[in-house]
């Protein structure tokens, strides 16, 4: 019943139980051959003996349609071994190359393969191009193994392949944090007699950690003795790119954040001497520091939420009076309002020219009854346009 009209993207295995042959075997093949999120091949696990009938049916389909016809469908497994070890072989090659020797980390016992896995890590994530190169290295690996079972290899084989596997899991892990709390934590011990802990709100379980006070001088001196200098590195540029993600998508202004910590990581790409890495890492810190500032911005600007500094930081201009200021201000924090006020009347705003029109005209005149004098027409449709294409990115919804 299953093998038409049967449609599951996400089917990854199917076991056949009984001789199929042609067109039959085809379809249901390609049930297991569906492209989905997170799968790399189906898997046809064949109790029967259908290779054959599959290699007629293939090249009965291929001579149809113009092709070579009778091709094997898959790699012959001595071949398929061959380039599992060819693999292996490869990236030993290159671990070696970046300072790492993988045959220690397979021989270890306990504790210290752990060590070893987090130094293999490390290794592995000395450079951007380093790191993405031997991922590329190791997916190929583990796609490929997939095809085979323990026993079609030798031991030595399959604690490779597990040792990598493990290196390439560290160096995935992904490690999600809210605020600042969670980064301290990961420095903690490198830093902890030069960072403020204080209460939150409350929370008994929340600490929130002012890393202004950090000696940078003395900082650097301690991460110099720091074993695993790349996954620290590595752990603050998640957490960097998803503040930065988030914060510039509240304010596109912040752009020139991005920019600054492209810089940095360029640097740190460029040249990863022991020297440098300290620098670099300095830099790093700085910018959470200041990150942490801009965040707190819209309070020290006299807004209730960073939305309202956004449209104030899309009108603002340099020749302001105080008192002018002070007006964009109050418009600033009214046009919001009132914007968001009129999405949640209108449905599905984004979706029609209509309903487009009729924000992108409400901002316009907005502006042009509210902004100070020494703001001329045609600045002010540079204005709307500023804050339309704002509102159309951050509300397509009230």
């Amino acid at each position: 019943m299953w093998l038409t009209g049967f449609d599951v993207k996400s089917l990854a295995t199917i076991y056949l139980d009984k001789p199929l042959k042609a067109h039959t075997l085809m379809q249901t093949i390609a049930r297991a051959n569906r492209v989905c999120d997170g799968k790399s091949n189906g898997l046809i696990v064949d109790y029967i003996g259908v290779v054959k009938a599959l290699r007629q049916a293939l090249a009965d389909y291929t001579k149809d349609k113009g092709g070579r016809g009778g091709e094997a469908p898959a790699l012959d497994k001595k071949k398929l071994i061959k380039k599992i070890i060819d693999t292996i072989n490869s990236i030993d090659a290159y671990m070696a190359e970046n300072d790492f020797d993988l045959s220690e980390l397979i021989e270890a016992d306990d504790f210290r393969k752990l060590s070893l896995v987090q130094d293999g890590a490390d290794s592995m994530t000395a450079t951007d191009e380093i790191k993405k190169k031997f991922e590329i290295q190791a997916r190929e690996l583990f796609k490929t193994f997939k095809y085979i079972t323990a026993k079609d290899v030798d031991e030595t084989i399959v604690k490779t392949k597990n040792a990598i596997s493990a290196i390439y899991e560290l160096m995935q892990e992904k490690r999600r944090h809210s605020d600042n709390s969670a980064l301290m934590a990961q420095i903690n011990d490198i830093v902890s007699d030069y960072i403020t802990v204080n209460k939150n709100d409350g929370n008994e379980n929340s600490k929130r950690f002012d890393i202004s006070k950090i000696d940078f001088d003395r900082l650097r001196k301690e991460f110099d003795k720091t074993k695993h200098k790349n996954l620290l590195f590595k752990d603050l540029q998640e957490i960097i790119e998803e503040r930065l993600s988030k914060m510039m998508e509240k304010n596109p202004l912040r752009i020139d954040y991005y920019e600054r910590y492209v810089d940095i990581i360029a640097e740190y790409n460029k040249d990863n001497e022991k020297a440098e890495i300290e620098i670099v890492f300095e830099n790093l810190m700085k910018l959470i520091n200041e990150l942490d500032d801009e965040q707190k911005r819209y309070v020290k600007e006299g807004f209730d939420s960073d939305e309202e500094l956004t449209i104030f930081d899309l009108l603002v201009k340099d020749s302001l009076t105080k008192e002018e200021i002070k007006q964009v201000k109050s418009l600033s924090k009214e046009l919001l309002s009132k914007v968001k006020e009129r999405i949640h009347e209108l449905d599905h705003w984004r979706d029609k020219e209509e309903t487009q029109s009729i924000v992108s005209v409400m901002i316009r005149d907005f502006l042009w009854k509210f902004l100070p004098e020494s703001y001329d027409d045609t600045s002010i449709a540079d204005y709307r346009q500023r804050i339309y294409e704002y509102v159309y990115s951050a509300y397509p919804a009230a």
